[in-house]
């Protein structure tokens, strides 16, 4: 067990050697900066470990280090494979816990921890990343009371002066604008700061503030109007799975708790023709509470072909075993032959086989380099694994003869030839 006290400067001495060990010629490669954000994250797991012991100061301490060596490393490293920012958004995680923790303090350490949070986001490592610095001052607003509050706001105003040189000041003016309601919020409540709420109600991040507000006072009609306000403005064409800002999914949710049928229904479906396929079920599971489900399911199929949201229309089509639909689909468009293929290939062999033909032909036609040419006979070995042997060797045999001075893909269909 690592005592509470040096937990920082194992922090501190893990994270300064990874990036050295991992720091060739000056550069750190995406590879590098994966397994420093692995030690990173032993790093968050020390950190969680402390909290638990009560080790608060500790804990926020470390973590705010752990962050502020995340944005530096954003700034000059490969972080292309996304692991950067998990750490950085599990560290937010982190540093939020420990100030909720905090706030339940006294009052000598819930101004020490703001202090702190304060200085780490003045630091000028958060130049040029201006909503990592405001998510920092977010989490120091549950430890403020009015007069420590003070400080935060001289910040704000500080930030808010420098950022008038910057090429785009609106995107802090709009973050400024929301840590300062969340302040607001916090030492005044929701009911008194409803006017300021609403003045700032074009910033997303506020109008979903207010929408939680009007559901949570049943107020459903003014969540609808807000909500619609900004679907029917964007006219979202595509779903987007996991965006907080998605209105369409937020308007599904009203309606749902409303007890709306009707609405719940078109909105559910206009998310399903969006191509959330996940929405298929639950208009399954709506319709066959009304008793309606037999009745609407050929027509919501046809209507979701006609969406040409593919990839959706085909995940239903195999939910629901519609194999004759699946191939006509598949006939139509080609697209990912060698996926839906498996799901086709039992019932409609010959039909699946002249699929692939047509369709490794055509790549061949095509294909320029040995890379190419591996994909191609990749699909032939598939082709045989589906007992399209026959199919295989007519198609190896015409490519042979087609292609003869090509020495690439000959090379690569004699290595599939041979496990006919």
């Amino acid at each position: 067990m690592i005592p509470t006290e040096d937990i920082i400067s194992i922090v501190k001495n893990t994270i300064t050697a990874s990036i050295k060990c991992n720091t060739h010629r000056g550069y750190i490669g995406w590879s590098s900066c994966d397994n420093i954000c692995m030690d990173m994250h032993d790093c968050l797991d020390m950190c969680a470990e402390t909290l638990e012991k009560r080790g608060y100061m500790v804990a926020l301490e470390a973590a705010t280090y752990i962050l502020v060596s995340g944005v530096k490393l954003a700034s000059h490293a490969d972080s292309s494979s996304g692991m950067l920012t998990d750490v950085i958004m599990c560290t937010y995680n982190l540093i939020d816990k420990c100030t909720k923790e905090i706030k339940k303090q006294d009052k000598q350490m819930r101004d020490q921890a703001l202090a702190l949070i304060i200085k780490e986001a003045k630091k000028s490592v958060f130049d040029g990343w201006t909503d990592w610095r405001y998510d920092l001052l977010k989490c120091g607003i549950c430890l403020c009371d009015e007069k420590s509050a003070k400080k935060l706001e001289k910040v704000l105003d500080t930030l808010l002066e420098i950022s008038r040189e910057d090429y785009y000041p609106e995107y802090t003016k709009k973050e400024d604008l929301i840590v300062r309601y969340l302040l607001h919020r916090h030492l005044y409540g929701k009911k008194n700061t409803k006017k300021e709420l609403y003045q700032n109600i074009s910033i997303n991040e506020l109008r979903i503030i207010a929408i939680k507000d009007a559901m949570e006072e049943k107020n459903y009609d003014e969540a609808e109007k807000l909500c619609l306000e900004k679907a029917n403005a964007e006219n979202t064409w595509h779903y987007r799975s996991g965006d907080p800002e998605d209105w369409n999914n937020m308007l599904y949710d009203i309606y749902k708790t409303a007890n709306n049928t009707e609405k719940q229904i078109a909105q559910a479906k206009k998310l399903l023709l969006m191509g959330n396929e996940k929405f298929w079920k639950v208009l399954k599971q709506i319709y066959k509470e009304c008793g309606a489900w037999n009745e609407n399911y050929e027509s919501l199929l046809d209507e979701l072909k006609d969406s040409k949201r593919t990839v959706c229309y085909r995940s239903v089509l195999i939910s629901e075993n519609e194999k004759k639909r699946l191939l006509e689909d598949v006939m139509e468009n080609p697209y990912d032959l060698f996926y839906y293929g498996k799901y086709l290939v039992k019932e409609y062999p010959e039909q699946v086989y002249e699929l692939c033909y047509k369709e490794i032909s055509e790549s061949c036609a095509q294909a320029k380099d040995r890379r190419e040419y591996k994909k191609i006979t990749k699909n032939i070995a598939q082709l045989i694994k589906w007992k399209g042997n026959d199919t295989a060797k007519s198609l190896i045999e015409e490519l042979m003869q087609r292609y003869p001075r090509k020495p690439a893909l000959l090379d690569e269909l004699e290595k599939v030839e041979k496990k006919l």
